[in-house]
């Protein structure tokens, strides 16, 4: 077990450095992907995932000599189930058009941005997580959308049932529960 585990998740942190000049096209490109329809949900076992660009860091006013990067990152971060390997083929098989604008802009990135040079080149540049945080570290993605559904369910049902009598209640309840 490593800091990148809890449970039967995973947290992969990776961080690459972004060619000088193709910031701009990087930021446009990911401020395009839809929040509703992200390429990471076509990956089945992704609780969150992210893309984020770091300019800098963010220096301590008192530091008479503050670090400074070199260029930009991206910060690529993924909860997720099971391992990391099987995961990153699935990644660079399924996002192998998005990872082109994404990790192809990057510094020391395979071309073409694809299959196992992409994966190696992920791994290459992961970091340890160091901490990690999960309400449920066993709950796996389908637990989780299963137990969405069910509270919406449960909710409908309630609001739709408002004011009815007893037996009424109880038989509606069976039906929509199947109890």
């Amino acid at each position: 077990m490593t800091s990148n585990t809890l449970g039967n998740q995973y947290a992969l942190t990776v961080v690459t450095p972004i060619l000088p000049g193709a910031e701009r096209e990087l930021r446009t490109y990911l401020e395009g992907l839809s929040p509703q329809n992200s390429p990471l949900t076509r990956l089945r076992r992704t609780h969150f995932g992210r893309w984020v660009i770091v300019e800098d860091f963010v220096a301590d006013p008192s530091e008479s000599d503050p670090d400074e990067l070199g260029c930009q990152y991206l910060l690529f971060s993924a909860t997720l189930d099971g391992d990391v390997f099987s995961y990153l083929d699935e990644l660079c098989e399924e996002l192998a058009d998005e990872a082109e604008h994404i990790w192809g802009v990057c510094i020391g990135a395979p071309h073409p941005t694809r299959g196992p040079a992409l994966k190696a080149y992920l791994l290459h540049n992961q970091i340890d997580t160091g901490l990690f945080f999960s309400a449920y570290p066993n709950a796996t993605v389908t637990d989780v959308r299963y137990a969405l559904e069910a509270r919406s369910r449960a909710v409908a049902f309630a609001l739709e049932a408002q004011g009815m009598e007893p037996a009424a209640l109880q038989q509606a309840f069976r039906e929509e529960f199947g109890v």
